[in-house]
Formats: structure tokens, C-alpha cells, sequence
């Protein structure tokens, strides 16, 4: 297949965590699973949306008398704030009483009905605790001794769910409860976190974590429940339950797995919290993209500071250089008009939960539209300051594995990682102490010895974060396992503990599982299991393993050679350039599938802003592999966004790639002259 070359089959063996921490396998790559956890799929009628007033109460308990809970307020101002920006009416209450939350509860359940609510979203953070299989949320001022107390003194979750069950609305209820049970160890019969409600009609139900299981504080201003919440909550075009699966995966990113949310709902829901088409979700693209348009180097420097390793730092150096070639030789693009900039940035500050994006904001348009809720959500948001960061979020930032990557914490390479070792091992020591209940600190301090050189150390961490079943931890230990470095080589062991991850959701463990499943190391070899733990991974957008799911089916292993390009397709919708080439290679060429020069040339163009520039050197030395009617097409569309001035002849050449230079660096945006 001309274009192609790359989709020959073969299993590759991923570089170890210790040598290198890159994945590669098979074309195995991985990233991290994530499956909507716990959901109660019921048979019934789509619940649809209605013209009507979006209402919200939240409520946010910190305050209890000699205890506080550091997040609870802050979780629920952000909450609050973030679904004003999303058109809801918003009541917010903080330290609510029994009787200040009774109150509030009646009060909005009645003016939801007054007015018509099409959608009605509770939110409470603070204590809740189960009884009896019941759940109950504790007002601040609960003195609660026994359980007579905690049945007067606090309020039923049920009863909650009657009250603002007089609505017609599309009614939804997240619960930000479980992060410990202050009374587990005074009051008999209590038990840890909470339990499903057994009866959920007409309601989506969203818990922090699954019934008995705890919940976790969080790295900064935020519980991880709360900060998923806020980093998908806008995503444009996506009905609620592609919402909460994103939100599922995310907590899981963040705490290792320890943590997985859990919804519950008795009819399927079709309700938009953001309404309108679906965008391609680079959040990283469109600071970039705005970046380079207006080469501010303010902003330049913004994307420098939250994509240190981003796919473009080469061109933000670039542009920012004082002298030389390279700062003169990077074209500039039509800057962005005012309005739209205003309009822009706050909307990348929002979905990137980027404070010192949003000071730019508030710094830029003193006047602006959104510049009284910026005041008010730049106090919400983790600072991008590393000295005023906690340890937590410090370690987090320093050692996060890539394919933990969150919309915060980006991830870094183990070889950025060891430059900043010893600041990494610091912070991770200090959070693992101060957190001695999460084992993702440990793991995370394990990835900093292991970029530091200190095998050992780092194996005796991996060891111990694995037996808390943190993922990070069993897929880093197999992997060790699996070559023999600082622990003996042993394939069983490492495709037990590949079997573990993925038996606690982890992607990375089903990819590894599936490597060792195809080539047979470890165990017995078993293709059929090795594709089902791809379609695992794939499902939850890890799209190295839809792209190998590609190659399955090109080479007939999988479905039918017909069905490869929409898997390509689809790996390159999750963000993989490998799988738009393939996919455009398949129209380009007709394999299985009518030739479609227009749906090539999308595809290519569309690679190009995916990685770091690999495409664009691919695409530019393999130009003459591609037909003239797929090439035609790119310089058609590239001389229509001004890219390319050539004549439409369907050969490659410096026009073309120039032109192609310039899509990588601006999308669709003109540049202000015409290519030459």
C-alpha cells in the first residue's frame, strides 16, 4: 500500500519504564482504559431535552465544628461557577446547617417547578455516610453520637431525591461524599463510603467513587471527582454520559485506579451540559494555534509553561528567539480579531482549567465580558507558580506518566523527568507522607527514582504502591519483570500483574496483557483474548489500540479488511496520525473501500498537526507515494486557506511542502500573504 508502509504487522515490545518509558508494542501503544464504571443501563425511553431554565443547587459542607474538609468549599465555588458559564441558574450553598440545607432543598425544588426547569443538577460535597443500606449527608452543625443522632441530625439521601423529584425536568444528583466516614470508628454498623440508592427513577446519579469504597482529597484546591467534573463538564457536544465516561477515566489517571466514579440511572439520558456540535477536543492545538496567530509572546509563553514537551515547542522557541534564522524564517497568520480573541482565550481557559490564562484574561480585557466570573474562578484554579504549589500537585506535575495525562497534569517523558529528579523525588516524598492513604504518590516517587538511576529504590516503591492494586505501579513492576531489570526476568510474573491492571481498568495493563497474549510470552498464546483486551482499550479511547485493531482487520485477523479504515478512522478522531496516514493510504489507494481522493487529503492534513513534526517529514519525503488526484485535492484546499500558490497539478514539490508547513502551523487559518 503506497503511503502505507508503516501498517506492516508485527507485535513490537514496548521500551521499559526504566529505559526509556515509551510504549510501543505490536504497534502496540498504550494509554489508559476506561469503561463508564457501574452504570445501571435500564430498559426504557430516552429521557429528552426541554425548552426551559437549567437549574442547579450546589452545596458545599467544610466546615464541620473541629474538623474541615480542605476541598469540600472550594470544590463546590468552582462547581457553582463553571455551570453559571454554562448557562445554569445557579444557588450555591456553603456550610449548610440542617436547617439552612432543608431550606435551601424545598426552596429550589419549588422554583424549579415555577419556572419550568428543563434540567435540575444537585451538587454536594462534604460528609455523607451508609447505614442499613441508606445513604445520609451531614449538615455542619451534626453532633452525632450515635444513630438515632445521625437519622435526626442529618438528611436522607432519599429524601432528597422525593424533594426535587416534583420537577419534570432531566434531574441529576453528583455526590462528592466519600472522602472518609467520621464516624466508622465511634458508631456501630457504619460502613465506608456510600451505598447505590435503590431506587433511581427518573434521575442520573453520579458518585465520587463505587458504593463502599473511599474517595480521595485531591492534589490542590480540588477532590479529583470534582476536578474531572470541571475539566469535561464543556466539552462541546457531548451528551452526558460521554461526559461522565471521560470524567470516569480521568479520576482513574489520577488517583491509579484507586478511585473509579460510579453512575446510576434508570433511563437513558440524553441531555448536552455544553449543546451544540461536536468539536475535536485539542485543547493544546487551539492554544497553540492562537499563540502563533497573534505571536504574542505572553501567550507563546503560556503554551511553553502548560505543554513543555507540547507538539509544537520547537516553533513557540522559535518564535520567541531574540536572533537568528528561525524566529524570521516561521510565517505569520492573520491575527485573530479582538472579539473573537477575548472570546477565545476565555474559552481556553475555561476548558483547559489554565490560571495563568485566565490572569492573561482578566490582564488583556480589564473590560471584558467575562472578566467579573474570571476574578472569580482565577482564585479557584491551581496556581501554575510552582512556589505556591503544594507537594501533591508539584509531584504530580514533575511525575506523571504521559499516559496518565490529565486536562492539568500533561505528563512527562522519564527523560524530562530525570532532569528535574531530584526536585521530582522531593516533592513525591513529601506528598507520599502527607497522603499516606493514596499508593499513586508512591508510584509516582518510584517513576522519579527510576529516572534518577536508583533502580532499587524505585523497584521496592513499585513493589509496595502494587500491592494497593495501584495500575501505574502493576504495569511499571510487569514491565520490569518482563525484562529482567532490577528484578529477575519472569514473563508469568509479569502477565499476572499485567492480568492485575487490567482487572483494575487500566488500559496499559490490557495492552501489555494483550502483547504478551499474541506472542505467547509468559503463557500460552491466545490471538482471540489478545483483540478483546484491544477492543477494551479501544473503546475507551486509547487509540494505539484501535489503530492496532486496524491492522487486525487489514491483514483479515480481525472483522473483515472492509472495516480497517473505519478503525483507522477512528484512531485518528482520538488524536493517533499513524491512523489518518493508514486511513488515507486505504482512500488514496481503493483497498477495500472506493477510492476517495477528498477523504485522503482531509486525512493527511489533518495528521499533520497530531504529533511534533513526524508526519510532516513523512509526508513531504513519501509526497510522490500518493496519487496526483489525492495530492491535487491537498493543494486545492491548501491554496484555498492561501497555504500554497502553485498550479493544481497533483506533483509534489517545495510549494507544496511549504504549503504543508503551514497547515501544520496554523490549521486552517490564512496566513497573511500568499506561500511561495
Amino acid at each position: 500500500m503506497r503511503g502505507g508502509g508503516f501498517i506492516a504487522m508485527c507485535l513490537r515490545r514496548r521500551d521499559l519504564v526504566l529505559m526509556g518509558d515509551r510504549v510501543a508494542g505490536l504497534a502496540l501503544v498504550l494509554a489508559v482504559v476506561a469503561g463508564l464504571a457501574g452504570p445501571a443501563w435500564a430498559q426504557g425511553t430516552e429521557a429528552t431535552t426541554q425548552e426551559g431554565p437549567r437549574m442547579a443547587l450546589v452545596i458545599g459542607n467544610a466546615s464541620y465544628g473541629s474538623e474541615e474538609l480542605p476541598n469540600a468549599e472550594n470544590d463546590a465555588e468552582s462547581i457553582a461557577a463553571t455551570l453559571e458559564t454554562l448557562g445554569f441558574d445557579v444557588t450555591l450553598v456553603i456550610d449548610a446547617t440542617q436547617a439552612k440545607f432543608l431550606g435551601a432543598l424545598t426552596t429550589f425544588s419549588r422554583k424549579t417547578v415555577e419556572r419550568g426547569a428543563s434540567a435540575v443538577l444537585v451538587y454536594y460535597a462534604g460528609h455523607g455516610v451508609q447505614l442499613g443500606g441508606k445513604n445520609y449527608l451531614i449538615p455542619v452543625d451534626a453532633s452525632i453520637q450515635d444513630v438515632d443522632g445521625l437519622v435526626n441530625q442529618s438528611l436522607h439521601f432519599d429524601a432528597l431525591l422525593e424533594t426535587i423529584d416534583s420537577s419534570d425536568a432531566f434531574k441529576m444528583v453528583f455526590l462528592d461524599a466519600c472522602q472518609n466516614n467520621p464516624f466508622q470508628n465511634r458508631i456501630e454498623h457504619f460502613k465506608a463510603g456510600l451505598a447505590p440508592p435503590p431506587d433511581v427513577s427518573g434521575f442520573l446519579i453520579g458518585f465520587a467513587t463505587q458504593p463502599g469504597k473511599v474517595a480521595f482529597d485531591g492534589a490542590g484546591n480540588n477532590s479529583p471527582y470534582a476536578t474531572a467534573l470541571l475539566s469535561h463538564l464543556r466539552a462541546p457536544g457531548q451528551e452526558v454520559l460521554s461526559v461522565m465516561a471521560a470524567v470516569n477515566k480521568h479520576v482513574r489517571k489520577d488517583t491509579g485506579g484507586a478511585q473509579v466514579p460510579y453512575v446510576q440511572f434508570s433511563v437513558k439520558p440524553e441531555f448536552f451540559f455544553k449543546p451544540g456540535p461536536e468539536e475535536e477536543e485539542d485543547i493544546e492545538g487551539r492554544l497553540w494555534q492562537l499563540s502563533a496567530r497573534q505571536q504574542d509572546p505572553q501567550l507563546i509563553g503560556l503554551y511553553l509553561q502548560r505543554y513543555p514537551e507540547g507538539r509544537f515547542v520547537e516553533e513557540a522557541e522559535a518564535l520567541l528567539a531574540e536572533t537568528g534564522a528561525a524566529a524570521t524564517a516561521l510565517p505569520s497568520a492573520e491575527p485573530v480579531q479582538l472579539a473573537s480573541l477575548e472570546d477565545e482565550i476565555w474559552t481556553n481557559a475555561l476548558d483547559s482549567r489554565n490560571r495563568s490564562l485566565l490572569e492573561y484574561y482578566i490582564e488583556r480585557f480589564p473590560d471584558g465580558e467575562n472578566v467579573s466570573q474570571a476574578k472569580k474562578l482565577v482564585t479557584q484554579m491551581a496556581s501554575d507558580n510552582p512556589d505556591n504549589m503544594t507537594s501533591a500537585e508539584l509531584c504530580r506535575q514533575f511525575a506523571t506518566h504521559p499516559n496518565d495525562a490529565t486536562v492539568i497534569y500533561q505528563g512527562v517523558s522519564l527523560s524530562r523527568l530525570s532532569r528535574n529528579a531530584s526536585a521530582a523525588i522531593n516533592a513525591c516524598e513529601k506528598a507520599a507522607a502527607n497522603h499516606p492513604d493514596n499508593p499513586h504518590y508512591k508510584a509516582l516517587l518510584a517513576r522519579a527514582y527510576a529516572a534518577d538511576g536508583d533502580t532499587d529504590r524505585s523497584v521496592a516503591l513499585y513493589k509496595e504502591a502494587s500491592q494497593a492494586d495501584n495500575t501505574r505501579a502493576l504495569v511499571s513492576l510487569g514491565l520490569l519483570h518482563e525484562l529482567g531489570q532490577g528484578v529477575a526476568k519472569d514473563p508469568a510474573k509479569a502477565r499476572a500483574l499485567f492480568e492485575k491492571a487490567y482487572a483494575n481498568q487500566s488500559a496499559d495493563g490490557a495492552i501489555n496483557l494483550a502483547v504478551s497474549l499474541y506472542s505467547g510470552t509468559g503463557g500460552e498464546r491466545d490471538v482471540e483474548r489478545a483483540i478483546s483486551l484491544l477492543e477494551f482499550a479501544s473503546a475507551d479511547g486509547a487509540a494505539r489500540a484501535t489503530f492496532n485493531l486496524g491492522v487486525f482487520a487489514k491483514e483479515g485477523l480481525y472483522k473483515t479488511p472492509e472495516e480497517a479504515v473505519g478503525l483507522f478512522e477512528k484512531a485518528a478522531e482520538q488524536g493517533y496520525a499513524e491512523g489518518a496516514i493508514a486511513a488515507a493510504a486505504i482512500y488514496d489507494e481503493g483497498f477495500h473501500t472506493d477510492k476517495s481522493p477528498e477523504k485522503a487529503s482531509g486525512l493527511l492534513l489533518s495528521a499533520l498537526t497530531a504529533d511534533s513534526g513526524e508526519t510532516l517529514a513523512k509526508i513531504t519525503a513519501e509526497a510522490r507515494s500518493w496519487s496526483s488526484a489525492t495530492i491535487e485535492e491537498v493543494q486545492s484546499r491548501m491554496k484555498t486557506a492561501g497555504y500554497y500558490d502553485g498550479d493544481l497539478d497533483g506533483l509534489p514539490g517545495p510549494r507544496f511542502n511549504r504549503g504543508l508547513e503551514l497547515w501544520r502551523l496554523y490549521g486552517g487559518t490564512p496566513v497573511k500573504s500568499s506561500a511561495g
